[in-house]
C-alpha cells in the first residue's frame, strides 16, 4: 500500500513536476514532501474532468499532468479518464495549509474531496470508555498450540451475552487499562487491541468451535471474542479542521515512538467532533530557556523564555470512540513520542 512508482520527467516538460514538493502542512518548515508517506491518498474522477484540469487543481500546474499520469500506470490514453474511476494523488496544498491561485479563467470550480485508503482499518485498535462486550474466551487451540493464527481450529467457551451462531464472523481481542496524566488531568480508558478474525464453526453444549480466517497477532488461551467491529476502509479527507489541543496517548503495541505508518491514539474523539479523514499537526514541546546578564542558558525557571513548539510530523484520524481517537501517523521529521501534542 505504501509503495509508489518514481514519477519521471517526460521530455518536452520544462517545469520539473512539483508533486515531490508538496509537504504535508508543515507551514514552518520547508522539508521537501516524500510521497511515500501519503501514497494513500485518492480521488474520484468526476464527470468532465481531464488529467489537464485535476492537475491545475492538485498541483496549481496544468504542466504537472504527466506525472499524474504516471502515477496512474491503468489509465492507458490520458485522454480518455472516466467517471468514477478512482486515480492516486498527493494531497492539494490547499489541504496543507498553503494557499494556490485559481486556474486561468475558471472561476467557482467545484471543490475536490480526495480520500485516503487504508485496507487495514478493520484490525486497528480503539479506546473506549469501558470495554467491549465479551462473547467468550479461548480455551484451547485444536491441537494444544500456546500461540495461535491463521487456520487454526479454537474452542471458546462462550459467556451466553451474544450470537456465536455457525458462520458468524467475530473478532479475537485483548484489553488494557489506562490511567494517563495528560495536561494535569488523568485520562482512564480500556484500549482493545484486535488480534484475529475468526469464522464460528459448531456450537455444541459447553463450547463453541471456531477456525481464525485472518491472523494480526498470535492469539492466546484466555484471549476474549466480540462482535466484528467493522469500519469503513475509505476516509473523505477533511479540509482544514478546528485546531485542537489534543495529546497523543500511546502506540497500539506500546512503543516508545509512534512514527511514519505507526498506529497510535489521541486523547480527542466524537466528544471532541473529531471525525476520521481530518488531518493534524504533531508539536513537540521546545525546551524553555531563561537570560541572565545578556546571555541565553537553558534549563532555569526563573525569568524563562517559552519557546513555540517543534512541528514533528503528521496525523490521520482513522477512527473515533467517544474520548479517544485512533491515528495513522502519515510522516515525521523528528521522533514522535506519546506526550506529544496534537494540533
Amino acid at each position: 500500500m505504501h509503495q509508489i512508482k518514481r514519477i519521471v520527467i517526460i521530455p518536452g516538460i520544462l517545469t520539473f513536476l512539483h508533486l515531490i514538493f508538496f509537504s504535508l502542512a508543515w507551514a514552518q518548515d520547508s522539508k521537501d514532501f516524500n510521497p511515500n508517506h501519503d501514497s494513500g491518498f485518492y480521488y474520484t474522477i468526476q464527470k468532465g474532468d481531464t488529467l489537464w484540469d485535476l492537475s491545475q487543481k492538485f498541483y496549481n500546474s496544468q504542466w504537472d499532468w504527466p506525472g499524474l499520469w504516471e502515477m496512474n500506470k491503468e489509465i492507458k490514453n490520458p485522454h480518455w479518464i472516466y467517471p468514477g474511476k478512482k486515480i492516486q494523488i498527493f494531497l492539494k496544498p490547499e489541504y496543507t495549509g498553503k494557499k494556490t491561485l485559481p486556474a486561468p479563467g475558471k472561476k467557482n470550480q467545484k471543490p475536490i474531496i480526495p480520500s485516503f485508503t487504508y485496507p487495514e482499518m478493520n484490525q486497528i485498535g480503539f479506546i473506549k470508555k469501558k470495554s467491549e462486550p465479551s462473547l467468550g474466551k479461548i480455551i484451547r487451540e485444536k491441537d494444544g498450540n500456546l500461540m495461535m493464527s491463521t487456520n487454526d481450529i479454537i474452542y471458546i467457551d462462550p459467556t451466553g451475552k451474544g450470537s456465536l451462531m455457525p458462520g458468524t464472523i467475530c473478532q479475537i481481542f485483548t484489553t488494557e487499562k489506562l490511567n494517563k496524566k495528560i495536561n494535569n488531568q488523568l485520562f482512564t480508558g480500556i484500549k482493545h487491541l484486535i488480534k484475529a478474525e475468526i469464522t464460528i464453526l459448531e456450537h455444541n453444549q459447553d463450547y463453541v468451535t471456531a477456525i481464525i480466517t485472518n491472523s494480526y497477532r498470535d492469539a492466546n488461551v484466555g484471549d476474549r471474542i466480540m462482535a466484528f467491529y467493522e469500519r469503513d476502509t475509505v476516509l473523505s479527507v477533511q479540509k482544514n479542521p478546528a485546531p485542537i489541543e489534543g495529546v497523543l496517548i500511546c502506540s497500539e503495541e506500546n512503543t516508545i515512538m509512534i512514527n511514519d505508518n505507526r498506529i497510535g491514539f489521541i486523547n480527542k474523539g466524537r466528544n471532541d467532533n473529531i471525525q476520521p479523514g481530518q488531518i493534524y499537526s504533531v508539536l513537540q514541546e521546545n525546551k524553555s530557556v531563561f537570560e541572565e546578564s545578556g546571555s541565553i542558558f537553558p534549563g532555569k525557571k526563573e525569568n524563562s523564555i517559552h519557546l513555540a513548539p517543534l512541528l514533528s510530523g503528521k496525523l490521520i484520524v482513522l477512527h473515533t470512540e467517544d474520548i479517544a481517537s485512533t491515528i495513522m501517523i502519515l510522516s515525521s521529521k523528528r521522533d514522535i513520542h506519546p506526550g506529544d501534542y496534537v494540533n
